[in-house]
């Protein structure tokens, strides 16, 4: 029998719509009994350090590593990953930032947004990478200095509510967010507009250490590949408003490193 066991670490900072408690004890205590349920010896930690959680991959404390695409990309040496799996919907959203406005307020692109107040979520840092793009290619300054006002929030639906409301002009964020928001309250869609959107940009991913055995990686792959056909599985995903689970490879970096490289060779 193996002696080997999945030890996550989640980087808190990369979950928006969680607050830490959530991560440490109802995503901790619901993972860690899936693992029991399915054979696999499991320990999930959750770092408010990214160097931290950094240093334990690096080490072998924990061999899986669950963060913001951006955050792997940049903070992480790339070459120690190895395949890993992320949670995601059966819609069409699951990669796509959209940057948005109000309907009928004058505000239909993106060079009409210089100097209006744009509202963020404060731990989605390839919102604020793809909003700083824009930005740095309309306007030849960051964000921060493009627009009158800069606010962030804790959560996606705070910031679609801001700009419901009138409250704010401008934000980003993923399309599935929307996407959920839009179900709950469908005058979200006759009021608010999408003015700009990049497609193909991973918002979480999880990764394997290169030493991990590819014998007991491909078991755990395998297993959580099936997370919808359990209770506590559905139970997770729920949690995470994803309705499956897919294989993901470093290559699914490649988007987001393209995307950050596209920043630092502005003018």
């Amino acid at each position: 029998m193996s002696t080997e066991s999945f030890r996550v670490g989640f980087y808190a900072r990369a979950f928006p719509d969680f607050s830490l408690a959530d991560l440490e004890v109802t995503v901790k205590l619901l993972s860690e009994e899936i693992g029991k349920q399915l054979g696999i010896q499991t320990s999930v930690t959750v770092f408010k350090d990214l160097a931290e959680m950094r240093n334990a991959f690096e080490h072998g404390e924990i061999n899986f590593v669950v963060a913001s695409s951006l955050n792997l990309a940049n903070e992480f040496e790339n070459s120690q990953f190895s395949d890993g799996f992320r949670m995601v919907t059966t819609n069409e959203f699951n990669d796509t930032l959209v940057v948005m406005t109000r309907k009928n307020a004058g505000l239909d692109n993106f060079k009409s947004l210089a100097g209006k107040r744009l509202t963020l979520v404060e731990n989605d840092p390839i919102a604020h990478l793809y909003i700083d793009t824009l930005a740095v290619s309309h306007f030849n300054k960051h964000y921060y200095e493009s627009f009158k006002v800069v606010k962030n929030e804790t959560k996606y639906m705070q910031i679609i509510l801001k700009l419901f409301f009138g409250q704010t002009d401008v934000i980003c964020m993923y399309q599935n967010a929307y996407a959920v928001a839009s179900e709950l309250n469908p005058q979200i869609i006759a009021k608010l507009q999408i003015v700009s959107q990049i497609n193909g940009i991973p918002q979480g991913l999880g990764f394997f250490h290169k030493s991990t055995s590819p014998i007991f990686r491909e078991k755990v792959i395998a297993e959580l590949l099936k997370l919808d056909t359990h209770t506590r599985g559905r139970e997770l995903l729920q949690l995470f408003k994803a309705d499956k689970t897919i294989r993901t490879s470093p290559a699914d970096l490649i988007p987001v490193k393209q995307l950050s490289a596209s920043l630092n060779k502005s003018p």
